[in-house]
């Protein structure tokens, strides 16, 4: 018995650096001491698809480089603001930004950020719709939405803006990792691998894609293509004993026995209530009949979980093994 290990983690940007989490908007303070409540009405979060997406397929509005410099000026103080958790200033001269010149894409597409934010999802989504209109090819606009979508529980609604996230640019990193870990939630492993190598052809650094493909590639029981992208994610993180117990699992699945105790053990170091590193462990050991070893590592994971029924059950039998060995 070899026990693999998921979740999605999702986020927004702003501009260029400022990170939002859907989560993280319930109830949220800015780093101006603001405290802000979520505001999202029924109606806006069942707002049919058709409402959301543009229907027009060419650009008209303004980038920021086609508009005045009064109106750069009150965008660029805006977005920093926001990049800054000044939302309500961002908020302020962005709006002052859309007064001077309302077609200026940037400043709308910004301005939904830093109102989803405040938790005033009702204005964000109002303000990302306005943005494709005008640009029907804001690839980083349908991200946003799908977030907004999933957050909302219309995960084929979703899966169906993020895809057209990554029509407009096909190396969207975040849209490609979201859409890969639902069609791993979802148990379609060949479209989340998919997703996950396009996500490789631009950036191959990334411990959480090698992880997700490691696992991916266990499922598939393409066992050395999963022994590499877990090496590589060890390259990154070495004392992640997430990745050395995956890397375990990996050997383990290879019948390499002593590199998966090598791993086992590192996990265990690194963690040590790393429950099914042990059971595994104990596995190993009772496979190759070093009982003592073996009954050792079952009860270590019974330290961490007293009631699990497998490792009760093996260290029992590790037990009675080496009781029969005496003379």
């Amino acid at each position: 018995m070899i026990r693999s290990i998921f979740r999605l983690g999702l986020s927004l940007t702003l501009a260029a650096g400022l990170i939002v989490s859907l989560n993280g908007c319930k109830k949220g303070k800015s780093q101006d001491g603001q405290r802000f409540k979520l505001h999202v009405t029924e109606e806006v979060k069942s707002t049919p698809l058709s409402q959301l997406l543009p229907q027009n397929k060419t650009k008209t509005g303004k980038r920021i480089e086609e508009v005045g410099e009064k109106v750069k000026s009150e965008y660029m103080y805006g977005t920093l603001a926001g990049q800054y958790g000044k939302y309500s200033t961002a908020v302020q001269h962005l709006t002052a930004a859309l007064a001077r010149e309302p077609k200026l894409i940037d400043a709308h597409h910004n301005l939904g950020l830093a109102y989803y934010r405040m938790g005033r999802i009702d204005d964000a989504v109002r303000e990302w719709v306005q943005t494709l209109r005008l640009d029907p090819t804001y690839a980083e606009t349908y991200y946003n939405l799908g977030i907004f979508l999933l957050d909302a529980k219309r995960k084929a609604d979703a899966v169906t803006v993020l895809n057209r996230c990554v029509t407009v640019d096909q190396f969207h990193l975040k849209a490609r990792f979201a859409l890969g870990k639902i069609a791993q939630q979802d148990g379609k492993n060949q479209e989340a691998i998919r997703h996950f190598r396009a996500y490789q052809m631009k950036d191959r650094g990334d411990l959480r894609v090698h992880m997700a493909l490691g696992e991916l590639y266990l499922l598939e029981n393409q066992v050395d293509a999963s022994l590499k992208e877990f090496e590589a994610a060890a390259r990154i993180e070495d004392k992640n004993p997430t990745v050395h117990y995956q890397l375990g699992v990996a050997y383990h699945r290879r019948n390499l026995l002593d590199q998966a105790v090598h791993h086992y053990k590192r996990a265990t170091e690194l963690a040590p209530d790393h429950l099914d590193a042990y059971v595994n462990l104990g596995d190993i050991y009772n496979y190759k009949k070093e009982y003592a070893s073996a009954l050792a590592a079952y009860n270590a994971a019974l330290g961490v979980d007293p009631t699990n029924v497998y490792a009760k059950k093996k260290a029992a039998q590790a037990e009675t093994k080496l009781l029969e060995k005496e003379p």
